[in-house]
């Protein structure tokens, strides 16, 4: 490049650069919805590091900073049709019933069930019916519900940890949870000899949004391509 077109290159990409943070600043933040237990205090740097990432890496896309919001379960969905959150990810239709628009799916999600070493090892569904399964208040599990009927019986603990926690103490011999917490347990060897896994399904879930909100879902959607394509979400995923 010749000296007067790069005097001239510098000054064009600082300006461009700043036109974009200036655009971005002058967006509303993108306010990222998590369930409370992902998000025990305000502190950004509680946030576990696939919802950070994931979070992050959107709101860039977007144009916007992100700024994270922890709500009980119950009040995500809430949340998005009262304008008080923008979107949140890792979920279904089924999970979150409501007026929501959803995404393309594109996180994979594995529900198993763990069982103790007391108990015979269960190979489907079936084989529960009637036994006590450790589960968590205000999750639906369409796929135990429909194979089950009246035959599932939930014990229910306020979050995942909690009902792990029951089930290790032995107050039932079935947990009901994601496959992605039971490795990081595993990990740690935090889980006793001898428990039998079940895989009850293997989903992917997507991100929603309100209907008439801050952010379109053609918008997430196209972010949620460009990290694709960029090999950046496959690197957001390994981090669950």
């Amino acid at each position: 490049m010749k000296p007067s077109l790069r005097f001239i290159a510098i000054p064009l990409f600082a300006a461009l650069l700043c036109a974009g943070q200036a655009a971005a600043a002058s967006r509303p933040e993108l306010r990222f919805v998590l369930k409370n237990e992902e998000l025990p205090s305000t502190r950004s740097d509680a946030v576990p590091r696939f919802q950070q990432a994931l979070g992050t890496a959107l709101a860039r896309q977007l144009g916007r900073k992100v700024r994270f919001i922890s709500l009980p379960r119950k009040r995500m969905v809430a949340a998005l049709e009262e304008d008080k959150g923008d979107i949140l990810c890792g979920y279904t239709p089924e999970w979150m019933p409501g007026g929501l628009e959803w995404g393309h799916p594109f996180i994979p999600v594995s529900d198993v069930v763990l069982s103790s070493a007391r108990v015979p090892a269960p190979a489907r569904i079936e084989d529960l019916r009637g036994k006590r399964i450790g589960t968590v208040l205000g999750f639906h599990y369409p796929d135990m519900e429909k194979g089950l009927g009246a035959d599932f019986v939930r014990d229910d603990a306020p979050t995942i940890v909690l009902s792990l926690r029951k089930w290790q103490l032995g107050r039932f011999d079935y947990v009901l949870m994601p496959r992605a917490v039971v490795d990081k347990q595993a990990d740690k060897g935090a889980l006793p000899a001898g428990y039998h896994l079940m895989v009850v399904n293997e989903i992917k879930t997507m991100c929603a949004v309100p209907p008439h909100g801050h952010v379109a879902i053609g918008d997430v959607n196209a972010a949620i391509d460009t990290l694709e394509k960029s090999g950046e979400m496959a690197r957001i995923l390994h981090l669950r």
